[in-house]
């Protein structure tokens, strides 16, 4: 493949912005890594042990749609480019359905999603003899080795302890122009994936997202200790390198860094009594010993990603109602965008499943590639539906 002659920006040096990096790569587009922290994974994609499985909804939804078929990708990805060699992982993860509304929803969820058993399955959780659906090559792994690999592979240059401070288009909008705490950049496409961070960006203020607490404990490999994944609520990875990870509370409104000693207990606790056949086996601990991790992740409104074009606010029509738009139809909502600007944020607790099929459809769609996925899905992604929803409710202007 040749050159495109052609520089894209990707803000953010977590998950999300290395998957972009390497689907910029995989079309041959130079591209510049912007990170304001030190290294790689420093915030969410730090955290020691994630794990990689999909969110199913009992009936063929976007929202479970595109997360099988980021699950799916992400596979792929895994096997195109040998990960199972290079990234720390272990394979199998159960989700316990522990309720007869859990037992309805995902039994039915591989029915309609017509889901082969190799890839999830009706099962029985060893431990806590509870039914389980079973994903065979679901996955344990270490985010920060997932996200190192995919930018050794990407090859991006790489600006560390570089901020971006503003950008804008061109007045004949074919250029970006980022100005960073290392200087100033002219680009052909900017990729924002700077999770929380968004909130210092003015063009995306209006956006509906929210940074979310939550905090995991690290502890050393128990014995015996399970030989998979485990999710119930919380849940228990097995172990990697010799040290196990029990996860993760969740806070919208006390945001504090310092971890805190109670959510070390109620997780302690909630594991003894999910999976009290598991945790008597093992000698009496205090956990207060282990190293509990706090970080921070961006959740949107409706919890599901944003991804695609940045609208442009500022250039939208504010005097168009909608109410009034409907009478007759003689109006439609124009919503006009920042054509070389593209998002991907709101990923919330699922960033390793959906980060890679995520970045693979924000590039094909900045590109203007073919659409290869149902519209309903990408729709259900686009920052636009939260514009549509504002401008219902008149919260616009």
């Amino acid at each position: 493949m040749q050159k495109q002659n052609k520089t894209a920006v990707v803000v953010g040096a977590g998950i999300a912005g290395a998957s972009i990096c390497l689907a910029l790569k995989q079309r041959n587009i130079e591209t510049i890594l912007l990170e304001a922290d030190t290294g790689p994974a420093k915030h969410a994609s730090g955290n020691p042990i994630g794990v990689v499985y999909p969110f199913l909804t009992k009936h063929k939804l976007a929202e479970s749609e595109f997360s099988l078929a980021a699950f799916l990708y992400f596979l792929s990805v895994w096997e195109k480019f040998h990960l199972k060699n290079l990234v720390p992982h272990v394979d199998g993860i159960y989700f316990l359905l522990d309720s007869k509304e859990a037992y309805d929803r995902y039994s039915n969820a591989i029915l309609s999603h017509q889901i082969p058993s190799h890839i999830a399955k009706e099962s029985v959780e060893p431990f806590s003899n509870l039914p389980a659906i079973f994903f065979p090559v679901g996955k344990s792994v270490s985010p920060v080795d997932l996200t190192k690999q995919i930018i050794i592979l990407s090859d991006p240059k790489i600006q560390y302890s570089s901020k971006l401070v503003n950008w804008e288009e061109s007045e004949n909008a074919t250029k970006v122009i980022c100005q960073t705490t290392n200087g100033q950049i002219e680009c052909d496409y900017l990729f924002l994936t700077q999770g929380y961070q968004f909130a210092e960006d003015p063009h995306l203020a209006w956006m509906p997202l929210k940074k979310v607490r939550g905090q995991i404990l690290k502890f050393p490999e128990q014995n015996p200790t399970n030989a998979h994944g485990i999710l119930y609520g919380d849940y228990i990875t097995p172990a990697i390198n010799g040290f196990q990870v029990l996860g993760a509370t969740f806070d919208e409104f006390k945001l504090e860094e310092n971890p805190r000693p109670e959510e070390t207990e109620i997780l302690w606790d909630g594991l003894s009594k999910k999976l009290p056949n598991l945790f008597s086996q093992w000698e009496k601990q205090n956990p207060q010993e282990f190293l509990p991790r706090v970080s921070y992740r961006t959740q949107s409104q409706d919890r599901h990603p944003v991804v695609g074009k940045l609208p442009n606010l500022s250039k939208l029509d504010l005097s168009v109602k909608y109410q009034d738009s409907l009478k007759g139809n003689k109006k439609k909502m124009y919503i006009p965008y920042y054509e070389s600007v593209g998002i991907l944020n709101g990923l919330g607790s699922r960033g390793l499943t959906h980060s890679l099929y995520a970045a693979e459809i924000l590039v094909s769609s900045l590109l203007k590639e073919p659409n290869s996925i149902l519209d309903s899905i990408f729709n259900s992604l686009k920052p636009d539906r939260f514009l549509i929803r504002m401008w219902k409710r008149e919260q616009l202007t």
